[in-house]
């Protein structure tokens, strides 16, 4: 085996190592030039097992290379220092977005002979020729850092991204290590940004948009429907999804097509600036069968995005999330950044301000988290970061996995952005968990989340912040979301043959140790009680009155008996702990 191509990062609780279609991609290249590669995904310990494992073998590698992000770059500098101490005859690449942030002395300290900057497939094949075939020089190869004989830092000349990206292969997702377990197809259709964002690393770095034709996209997607029809969502990862109007409406038509084949819905990012400017695509796209999109707010400070160069401003941003949801888009999602230019409480208010007028504009559908500031290289911000007004934690940065600031303004250091930011969080999902309590959020849209869940994996900060949170909502929803399960006033002629099911263990959540039964805050009487417990998924609601009056009255001396009992039971069903499944 010539080389093996690892992403891995440490375990950190709700990362879950995806698929990166970069390091696919240079596999199906190099393997299409005859060469032997393979790639790993996963955790830190599951990543240094399996290469231990595969150095024991006759056809080990010749080349690893670290594809090294943000939040792995500390973890790859330890794993290459002990994968070269191990096998010392090994040759170890770097390429990722971090490597235009690498010096001299990461290079020595993890024995990476070359990183490769940019995008690699041009790159690649000039290195494999370099070191497999001992061909040409490391200084004639373009896009690259390496250590010269003196162990100074060598940065050759930028290399030209590739322009037709039809000539590159597809990635093939079947290598991914979980491929099995997940329905989820990841497309790029893309690359570049136009937008130049000051802490963008795409932006700044490759700022000529390139896209895949329209056709060469839906074979590639119909291409895996048919090795796969067990696919179900689609994830478009270009960070200029909705950029050319005329383009997206193409995409729509044809997904549409293929969604006649197939049962599948999808994501995409969106810019705002795109969608105000082109009010028709929001509806295209629904109609398409996109259920969330994802947007890039940052912040709720006219002031700071401009700043971040966003070319957006809050109003708009209010302006187009709200016709996001009148034009049928399921989820809308966009984040916040604390930490950023000029940042002071003041701006941070205004951020949260913002995120509370969301929320209530479209409550159960936009959702959003708070973020720290995360000085990507070469960005403006990060070269010149005093002329935002801001102070980068340089010593902070190798060990960093976007769980602390690495950024001081002048009104706020460390301490001050991390209070601000864990604070802004929990007054996030406090105030999500009151909106629901408050009933403001649609049965409608909460009923969509749990079945584009179930159905399709769509996630949503709703159900992680809020109703998964509440054990016997929780249950309630997910039976309402099956269809299996309606409401008492659903039933029509078929009420009293209807089977009444709890939605929840009894015996896990009533205490008894009272004087009267209890369910959390909510006390039972002995109607209630007697009731609740007939209601086990066996007895239709006939029976369940029946025996509950035979418990209950059984000299038949209350009239009201029956009025009673359905008040009982229309009071349980308010409460969420029952429902009826048609019989």
């Amino acid at each position: 085996m010539e080389l093996l191509l690892i992403k891995s990062h440490r375990y950190v609780s709700g990362y879950i190592p995806g698929s990166n279609l970069g390091m696919n991609i240079l596999t199906q290249l190099l393997t299409n030039k005859g060469y032997e590669v393979q790639m790993f995904q996963g955790y830190a310990k599951e990543a240094m097992n399996y290469v231990k494992e595969l150095m024991e073998k006759e056809d080990k590698p010749k080349i690893i290379g670290f594809y090294c992000d943000f939040n792995n770059i500390h973890w790859v500098t330890i794993f290459a220092k002990e994968v070269k101490k191990l096998f010392p005859e090994v040759s170890l690449l770097a390429g990722g977005p971090q490597t235009a942030g690498m010096d001299a002395g990461f290079l020595k300290e993890a024995s990476i002979e070359a990183a490769c900057i940019g995008e690699g497939e041009e790159t690649i094949l000039e290195l494999m020729d370099f070191f497999i075939a001992q061909k040409g020089a490391l200084k004639d190869i373009r896009g690259i850092i390496f250590r010269d004989e003196e162990g100074k830092l060598v940065e050759t000349e930028p290399r030209k991204p590739p322009e037709d990206l039809d000539d590159i292969p597809w990635p093939d997702i079947t290598l991914t290590n979980d491929y099995k377990y997940y329905g989820l197809l990841p497309i790029l259709t893309g690359r570049g940004c136009p937008f130049g964002c000051t802490f963008c690393y795409e932006g700044a770095n490759a700022k000529r948009v390139r896209r895949h034709s329209v056709p060469s996209l839906m074979k590639e997607i119909r291409g895996n429907f048919e090795r796969n029809p067990a696919i179900n969502y689609i994830n478009f990862l270009d960070d200029t999804f909705t950029l050319d109007n005329k383009r997206v409406n193409q995409i729509c038509d044809e997904i549409k097509k293929i969604r006649a084949d197939y049962d599948f819905v999808w994501f995409a990012s969106a810019h705002i600036s795109t969608i105000d400017k082109h009010r028709d695509m929001a509806k295209n796209l629904a109609d398409a069968g996109l259920k969330k999109i994802f947007f890039g707010l940052e912040s709720g400070s006219d002031q700071v995005l401009k700043s971040y160069n966003k070319k957006i401003t809050r109003k708009m941003a209010v302006n187009v999330i709200n016709h996001c949801v009148e034009s049928g888009i399921h989820g809308i999602s966009g984040n916040i950044i604390i930490g950023g230019p000029h940042e002071t409480r003041e701006t941070i208010q205004e951020s949260e301000d913002l995120i509370m007028e969301l929320l209530y504009d479209a409550p159960g559908q936009f959702e959003t988290a708070y973020f720290s500031f995360l000085p990507y290289p070469k960005t403006p911000i990060t070269l010149n970061p005093e002329k935002f007004g801001m102070e980068i934690y340089e010593d902070l940065i190798d060990c960093c996995n976007e769980d602390i600031p690495l950024s001081r303004t002048a009104e706020l250091d460390f301490t001050d952005l991390t209070n601000i930011r864990l604070q802004a969080n929990k007054r996030l999902q406090n105030e999500m968990r009151k909106i629901y309590f408050d009933g403001k959020i649609p049965e409608a849209v909460i009923l969509d989340s749990y079945r584009l869940g179930r159905e399709y994996g769509v996630f949503t900060r709703w159900n992680d912040y809020v109703y998964k949170n509440i054990p016997i909502d929780d249950a309630y929803w997910k039976m309402r979301a099956s269809d299996e399960y309606v409401l008492n006033d659903q039933l029509g002629k078929a009420e009293q043959e209807a089977i009444i099911h709890r939605t929840f263990e009894l015996w896990l959540y009533t205490d008894v140790s009272g004087e009267k039964p209890k369910i959390f805050d909510k006390t039972l009487d002995e109607t209630d009680y007697t009731l609740l417990k007939l209601c086990n998924g066996k007895l239709s609601k006939k029976e369940v009155l029946q025996q509950g009056r035979k418990n209950l009255d059984p000299q038949e001396q209350n009239l009201n008996f029956y009025a009673e009992a359905e008040r009982s039971l229309n009071k349980m069903e308010g409460n969420k702990w029952i429902l009826y499944r048609q019989p």
